[in-house]
């Protein structure tokens, strides 16, 4: 008590002046309302700074969440797209019905690791068997078809994109149903090129390139790319085609692995029909 009475003797001149000074200008700001308003603009001003550098801070962090969390939801809305469904009967369509059947199914994975510029190129993605991935399943993103799984451990799978020179995918024109198989030559990572397309088929620049389906591998009519080129060959009976690819490679992360429910009936089945004309 001694030391607390000795030190407010001693600094009592300095105590007295800063209750006057704390006295007077709350005195003066509670006066004057030009003032007063000043003041709580700048402490207001102070205060939204940091929230607002506190919020960017934070929406920078949730950033890889977000995009996971939209990323499992667009798989679940496009296994509700009306190509992921078997149809039952023809010319029928209700909601909630027995009518279509689930045919696909989609799992949203991520691209770890990525080749574009080689002649044969992969992506890793971070997902496997131990997530529904298994080899032989194809892969497709929002904008369009990557390729399908060539090995798949627990917890990663390959993937084989259509920039690979030894890849052959069905593919058809979404406007006439046209089909063919769809190449790379090795050259250009963003474009492909359409085999045995014969002088008499109706093809035109600008024209959709779709997935055919035939195989099981993906849904039917998965956008592949656009015709950007059509060239004669002297000679020859067919013409070349080059395809434009729907999508970037180089800017490639969230996939979708496309999982078809009925592949393993159709392999079995189509099996059956190989071996019964081989022993023919």
């Amino acid at each position: 008590m001694r030391r607390l009475l000795q030190f407010l003797k001693k600094f009592r001149d300095f105590i007295i002046f800063l209750l006057l000074q704390v006295f007077v200008l709350t005195f003066f700001f509670n006066s004057k309302n030009f003032h007063k308003a000043q003041m709580i603009n700048t402490s207001n001003g102070v205060v939204g700074w940091f929230v607002e550098k506190k919020h960017n801070i934070t929406k920078h962090f949730s950033l890889s969440d977000a995009n996971d969390s939209l990323a499992a939801e667009n798989a679940q809305l496009r296994a509700l797209l009306p190509e992921s469904f078997y149809k039952l009967q023809d010319k029928l369509y209700y909601v909630n019905d027995t009518l279509y059947e689930q045919q696909y199914q989609y799992i949203e994975a991520q691209v770890i690791n990525a080749s574009d510029n080689k002649r044969d190129n992969y992506f890793t993605l971070n997902k496997g068997t131990k997530n529904g991935v298994e080899e032989g399943m194809g892969v497709v993103s929002k904008n369009g078809t990557i390729g399908f799984v060539t090995d798949a451990s627990a917890h990663y799978s390959i993937v084989k994109t259509l920039l690979s020179e030894n890849i052959n995918v069905a593919v058809k024109l979404r406007r006439n149903n046209e089909h063919w198989l769809l190449k790379w030559d090795g050259k250009d990572n963003e474009i492909v090129q359409l085999n045995g397309v014969t002088h008499d088929i109706d093809i035109s620049e600008g024209d959709t390139v779709v997935t055919w389906g035939n195989k099981g591998i993906f849904p039917e009519n998965q956008v592949v790319g656009y015709v950007n080129e059509i060239f004669a060959v002297d000679g020859k009976p067919t013409i070349n085609v080059n395809v434009k690819l729907a999508v970037k490679f180089s800017a490639i992360y969230h996939v979708y692995v496309v999982k078809n429910l009925f592949k393993k009936e159709q392999d079995e089945l189509e099996g059956d029909l190989f071996n019964e004309q081989n022993e023919q």
